[in-house]
C-alpha cells in the first residue's frame, strides 16, 4: 500500500491537472499558481476558502459583465466562478466552508446556464418525499436519442459540463445528474440506490422531445458500477450502457479499499470521500457497508443486460481489472476496451471510442 501523499506532493499533482482535468480543467495557471502559492494546510475550510476567493473575484466579473449586456464574457466569467468553487468543495463538502463552496458551485454553474444553447432545464423528479435533480438538454432535432450521464464520488454533474457538450455535438439529449451520496442526490449509495435512475428514466420516457427506444447510460469512475447496474435492471429499456472504470465487485471487498486507499492517481481523502457515500466516515466504517454493492453477491451478473462497453486503463490504482473480466465471464455478452494508463484510462482516444461504439448501438432503427 502506498504512503498518504504529502501536502506538497497534492500541489505538484494538481499543477498536472490544471488546464487538464478536473476540477482544475477551466483554471489558468497562473491563477491557480497564486492558490497554490498561499495553500499551507488541507484543513477543509481553509482549502474551501483558497479556492473560493478567485471563485468571488469571477463572480463579481459575471455580474458585471451582465450588467453591460456582455453576454459571452458573462457566461465564461460564470463558468470560471464555478470551476473555482468547485475546486472549493473538492472532493466532498465535510465542513461549512466547503459546504458554502459547493452551494456556490451550482448557483454559478445555473447563472451560466442562462447562456446555453441547447438551453439547459432542471428537472425535479420526485422520489416519495425527496427529489431527483438533474439537467436536460435537448437538440433541436427531436425526438432525439438520450444519454442518461453521471460521474463518480467527486465528479458531480455540474463539473460533467464539457461531456454533456460533446454528446450534444453528436446529435444526441443528455441528462446529467448525481451518483447516490454525492452531490443533490437524494439518498446514500446501497443495494437499492439505483432507484434514482429508474426514477429519472420514467420520468424521461414520458417527454415527447426524446426517443425512447434510443436511450443509453454512461457512468464515469464510480458511475460505471451503477450503469452496470442499471444495464441489468433496466435491460428492456435500455439501448447501451457505458462502464467507464468502475468496480462490481473485488473492488468493494475491504482487501482491496486497503490496497487502494492512498492510490497516486486520486489527489487526497479517497477513503473518506469512499465513506461519504454512504453517510460514513472512517476506513472502519467504510469496509462494513462497502461489500453490499457488489453485483456479483446481489445476484445480477448472470442474469440478461443491456449491451454494454467496458473501458479503462489497464494500470488503474483506484479499480481491479479484475472486475472488468469477471463482467466478460458473466451472462450476455460484452464488448471491452482497455486503454494505456491508470484510472479511466489516459489515452485521447478513450472518449472517441465510447462515442464510436455508443453511435453504433442507437444509430441502428
Amino acid at each position: 500500500m502506498a504512503e498518504a501523499a504529502t501536502l506538497d506532493e497534492i500541489k505538484d499533482r494538481i499543477r498536472k491537472r490544471v488546464g487538464r482535468r478536473s476540477p482544475f480543467h477551466l483554471m489558468d495557471p497562473a491563477e491557480a499558481g497564486e492558490v497554490l502559492g498561499g495553500l499551507d494546510s488541507l484543513d477543509p475550510d481553509a482549502w474551501a476558502e483558497a479556492w473560493s476567493k478567485p471563485g468571488a473575484r469571477w463572480e463579481n466579473a459575471a455580474g458585471d459583465a451582465e450588467a453591460k449586456g456582455q453576454a459571452d464574457e458573462a457566461r465564461h466569467a460564470y463558468f470560471q466562478a464555478a470551476a473555482y468553487y468547485g475546486a472549493g468543495r473538492h472532493p466532498f463538502p465535510n465542513s461549512p466552508g466547503k459546504q458554502e463552496a459547493y452551494r456556490k458551485t451550482i448557483e454559478t454553474y445555473l447563472a451560466a446556464s442562462r447562456y446555453f444553447d441547447p438551453p439547459l432545464e432542471r428537472i425535479a423528479v420526485p422520489l416519495r418525499d425527496k427529489e431527483v435533480i438533474g439537467y436536460l438538454r435537448l437538440p433541436a432535432r427531436r425526438p432525439a436519442p438520450l444519454i442518461l450521464h453521471w460521474g463518480g464520488i467527486d465528479n458531480w454533474k455540474e463539473e460533467r459540463h464539457g461531456f454533456v457538450e460533446s454528446l450534444l455535438a453528436e446529435g444526441w439529449g443528455c441528462f446529467i445528474m448525481d451518483s447516490p451520496g454525492t452531490g443533490e442526490s437524494p439518498v446514500p449509495a446501497s443495494e437499492t440506490a439505483h432507484e434514482v435512475y429508474c426514477a429519472a428514466l420514467d420520468y424521461l420516457v414520458t417527454r415527447p422531445e426524446v426517443d425512447y427506444a434510443r436511450i443509453a447510460v454512461l457512468g464515469a469512475s464510480f458511475g460505471g458500477y451503477w450503469s452496470t447496474k442499471m444495464a441489468h435492471v433496466e435491460p428492456e429499456r435500455l439501448r447501451a450502457a457505458v462502464n467507464w472504470g468502475g468496480g462490481i465487485h473485488g473492488f468493494f471487498q475491504p482487501d482491496w479499499q486497503q490496497r487502494s486507499r492512498n492510490a497516486s492517481s486520486y489527489l487526497f481523502d479517497l477513503i473518506e470521500a469512499r465513506a461519504n457515500l454512504f453517510g460514513k466516515k472512517t476506513f472502519e466504517e467504510l469496509i462494513e457497508v462497502m461489500p453490499v454493492l457488489s453485483l456479483k453477491d446481489q445476484g445480477w451478473l448472470d442474469k440478461p443486460c443491456a449491451p454494454m462497453l467496458l473501458v479503462n486503463g489497464k494500470d488503474d490504482l483506484q479499480v481491479p481489472i479484475e472486475d472488468f473480466f469477471m463482467l466478460l465471464e458473466c451472462g450476455d455478452p460484452k464488448a471491452m476496451r482497455l486503454f494505456p494508463g491508470g484510472h479511466m484510462g489516459e489515452s485521447p482516444d478513450v472518449f472517441p471510442t465510447i462515442l464510436g461504439w455508443l453511435h453504433r448501438q442507437l444509430d441502428a432503427p
